[in-house]
């Protein structure tokens, strides 16, 4: 009887955000792929059946699938640089004796911000006539290595990454500060007995006891690559020429730049299915990596 109250008290507890999830989340994505079947302009009330014109639409259309590279580029990015930057920033904090709150506050602050904010600033900063970039290069003498660096497709896509990467490593610093305070202390303890010292205690205890936060970062940083939008309308809006377009905002333009809500929802079921396929993999990583290390850390206490 007990046990049967406690179930029906969770189940209540658990309505509230189960009743938002499906309102918000599972059927506007039914919709969306009853859409995807339709052709539709957004004003009319007539939604005529068109079958897989849609799909086949999105499948030849190289501008979408070109804005998925991108995507993957900055999800790459943010993936070795960001997770890496992070991950040092966090062993060098915990190591830190003096001003390590400090130091995570500082680290963690670009997290705090919009992205919409971010965007507004780095086109600031990077801005080919008032720009803080060019003006400091401009001030120590290197007028010559000024550049118009949203502008160029080259450039651009680099800055978009690098604006990208400087949003997230906060996230990734937590997560690996986390991670490290995790390692039981025994283990460090036990290989300084067997002679073990700086690169050789980071080799075989620290990065395996911090795999499965590693796991976990790395898809969820992937993720946040191929979903980033807010950043790259600020910054350039897709260009120069859609070198730095991605998924979001091509889906975004179709459906109210064009009014083409079916071709939109065609690409949102698709580029979903991307999604939830990588979410998948996190969980497999993330309790593969997580067991073994559950019995790596048994074994060493």
């Amino acid at each position: 009887m007990r046990r049967r109250s406690r179930v029906l008290a969770a189940w209540l507890f658990l309505a509230p955000a189960l009743a938002m999830i499906g309102l918000f989340t599972v059927v506007p994505f039914g919709q969306g792929i009853l859409l995807s079947f339709q052709t539709w302009d957004g004003v009319s009330l007539d939604t005529p059946y068109v079958g897989l014109d849609n799909y086949r639409y999105v499948l030849h259309d190289t501008q979408f699938w070109g804005s998925m590279k991108n995507a993957v580029f900055y999800g790459v990015v943010g993936l070795i640089v960001a997770n890496a930057v992070s991950m040092v920033m966090a062993l060098a904090v915990h190591r830190a004796r003096r001003g390590s709150a400090f130091f995570r506050t500082v680290y963690y602050l670009p997290g705090v911000f919009s992205t919409v904010v971010v965007g507004v600033m780095f086109s600031w900063f990077l801005d080919p006539n008032i720009g803080v970039v060019n003006q400091m290069l401009k001030a120590i003498g290197l007028d010559g290595l000024q550049h118009n660096w949203l502008g160029d497709p080259k450039t651009a896509v680099i800055a978009v990454a690098a604006v990208f990467v400087w949003y997230h490593w906060g996230f990734g610093f937590i997560l690996f500060l986390a991670g490290r305070q995790d390692v039981p202390k025994e283990l460090y303890e036990a290989s300084s007995l067997d002679g073990a010292r700086g690169w050789a205690q980071f080799r075989y205890v620290t990065w395996p006891g911090m795999s499965h936060v590693t796991g976990i970062v790395s898809v969820l940083t992937l993720l946040s690559g191929l979903q980033i939008f807010g950043t790259v309308q600020v910054l350039t809006n897709g260009g120069p020429a859609g070198h730095t377009e991605v998924p979001t905002l091509h889906i975004y333009q179709q459906a109210f730049q064009y009014y083409e809500y079916g071709r939109a929802a065609a690409m949102s079921v698709i580029f979903g299915l991307c999604l939830v396929l990588l979410a998948c993999v996190q969980l497999w990583v993330s309790r593969r990596l997580g067991g073994s290390t559950d019995s790596r850390t048994e074994k060493g206490r």
